[in-house]
């Protein structure tokens, strides 16, 4: 009588704290990603921004191929849902300036794993075609975080982040002399 009184709480006790385990790895511990895994993802974010600056070359396809069917592109002020718009996004301003420029540096990456898939953080530098002579100039820089997830197309932006942090101005003194 006193095993019974003692031994089912014990086993009610033991298997909540199995389940619980279990529950807690299933949904706080997102998967791991491969060394392939990361190189895709920053091969990712190369095409996306090739495919931005060159939207002239295909319309803005390789831009928009690089996110997926429903992605969301925060760009303050621009909120866009769905790839038409997205790609809309890369090619209306060649509408507007035919000779627009615009380049893209990105560096220091870091590939974080989500439950979707993973977050890649990345810092850039934008460098732009400006003034009369349509020197290209840096820009602005700042940083993405995206969610991206892979598809069976492979990776894919699912939502992407831009924070402008500012632009940098150039030496307008002209060249320093030694």
């Amino acid at each position: 009588m006193l095993m019974k009184r003692y031994l089912f709480p014990a086993m009610l006790c033991l298997a909540s704290a199995i389940i619980g385990a279990n529950w807690t790895t299933i949904t706080a511990a997102p998967s791991k990603l491969s060394t392939e895994d990361f190189t895709e993802i920053q091969r990712l974010l190369y095409t996306n921004h090739t495919g931005y600056d060159f939207a002239f070359r295909d319309n803005g396809k390789m831009w928009a191929d690089s996110f997926t069917d429903d992605a969301v592109l925060d760009n303050p002020p621009s909120h866009l849902v769905g790839r038409k718009q997205i790609q809309a996004y890369s090619t209306d301003p060649l509408v507007k300036d035919p000779g627009r420029k615009l380049r893209h540096w990105t560096t220091t990456f870091n590939v974080q794993p989500h439950p979707e898939g993973a977050i890649l953080s990345a810092f850039y530098i934008a460098v732009t075609n400006t003034g009369p002579k349509r020197e290209m100039v840096i820009g602005s820089t700042g940083r993405y975080e995206s969610l991206v997830v892979k598809t069976k197309d492979g990776w894919r932006i699912k939502h992407h982040v831009v924070v402008s942090e500012g632009s940098i101005f150039a030496n307008t003194l002209g060249p320093v002399k030694p």
